[in-house]
């Protein structure tokens, strides 16, 4: 497994697979080609469908500005990887070279020489059940499991992306009007905020997520957890921690054992909602959420696992299905609803003794991989069925 430093990126939204994946793609192509003449750029499957919302077409325009070329969306092509963009590079000599690059999902690309931000394997566990087996062995938890691997700049690494999220609450929450595109959705956070009674926890929970969500669908700076979609569900978590007063170094501590599930869920499954729906983006996010609070709480090892896995699979068969391509409808409430999910699934874990537990976080991630591969194309991410079918009437 690769370092969870894949997990928690600063970025700019809407959407990690659509818009900053393609960015890195552009880059990729313009470090490894001097002599350019024009780009032909080819979009299939998921990336076609909702470029205009998930703003693909504009970052690539924006990317390629000094060189001539065309975006060419592909709806019809069938493509073994649903996010594949194909390079087509013109030299001046009119030779042309091909480049095929995928979006995995959280903003990580996959090329023909494996190049991605953070591609070192550095865990030598894969499932859960093996980290969780070592950790008993070694009688560790989970937190010092990730520090013993993570290089040392880590902590630091966590604490910057809990500063972002913290601005992205700060900036979502004091900002009004319309989101940007053809919906007209007006921001909520602001307004969420104000109507918070008596300091309530849960309140201030929804009230964060959707400050981030909205910061997110605008296109301004959020931390991927694990996606840009999903990063609401973590607006949430920490909006949660702040309003539990819970100091910064505990907060890295809980984050750094999210980030774990986070990368246990990108090796095994996927978190791309292309590939899989939003059971992979908000589903894994919450399960996310859940791992962090439980630990928090100073639940064992086992309950963290307990907490997750109840989390992850109350998340099965999420659909994606955007309203017109944007991170708007239905993504900003579902961050809400489920950064608050996260919480109620470690309160159950709590009441319920690990005995009884016949699921394993491992048996629930294989599920959600092969119920997003059963999920028709049209519910994940393609904007063609769902919400968004109904919104087209």
């Amino acid at each position: 497994m690769r370092s969870i430093k894949e997990i928690f990126v600063i970025g700019h939204g809407p959407s990690s697979s659509h818009t900053m994946a393609p960015a890195k793609a552009c880059d990729y192509v313009l470090s490894n080609y001097k002599d350019i003449s024009r780009i032909e750029v080819t979009l299939y499957g998921s990336l076609a469908s909702t470029s205009k919302g998930h703003l693909t077409d504009y970052i690539i325009d924006l990317k390629l500005k000094d060189i001539p070329h065309k975006i060419i969306l592909d709806f019809d092509t069938k493509t073994k990887h649903p996010n594949t963009m194909l390079f087509n590079v013109i030299d001046s000599h009119g030779n042309s070279h091909i480049e095929k690059i995928l979006s995995i999902g959280g903003g990580t690309i996959v090329t023909r020489d494996n190049y991605n931000d953070v591609g070192r394997e550095i865990y030598p566990h894969k499932s859960f059940k093996e980290i969780l087996d070592y950790c008993a062995g070694k009688n560790m938890s989970l937190k010092d499991y990730v520090l013993s691997y993570e290089d040392d700049d880590i902590r630091a690494y966590i604490s910057n992306c809990i500063d972002a999220i913290n601005k992205s609450i700060e900036n979502g929450q004091n900002k009004d009007g319309l989101l940007p595109g053809n919906l007209n959705v007006h921001r909520k956070a602001k307004s969420m905020f104000k109507n918070v009674k008596n300091n309530d926890q849960d309140q201030l929970m929804m009230a964060s997520a959707f400050a981030v969500a909205e910061e997110n669908a605008s296109g301004s700076e959020i931390v991927i957890s694990p996606t840009c979609g999903s990063a609401g569900v973590f607006g949430g978590i920490i909006g949660y921690f702040n309003s539990l007063n819970l100091d910064k170094e505990s907060i890295i501590d809980a984050l750094l054992v999210s980030g774990l599930l986070g990368i246990i869920c990108k090796t095994n499954a996927t978190v791309s909602g292309a590939e899989a729906g939003c059971q992979a983006e908000i589903g894994v996010a919450c399960s996310m959420g859940a791992g962090a609070i439980a630990f928090s709480k100073g639940y064992t090892n086992e309950k963290i696992a307990q907490a997750a896995e109840i989390a992850l699979e109350h998340s099965l068969g999420l659909t994606c299905d955007p309203v017109q391509g944007y991170v708007q409808i239905p993504c900003i409430e579902r961050c809400a609803i489920y950064s608050l999910k996260a919480k109620n699934a470690v309160e159950l874990a709590g009441l319920i003794s690990c005995n009884e537990s016949k699921i394993s976080f491992d048996d629930s991630l294989r599920t959600m991989y092969t119920t997003g591969k059963d999920l028709s194309s049209g519910y994940r991410e393609t904007g063609e069925k769902g919400l968004s079918e109904i919104y087209k009437k």
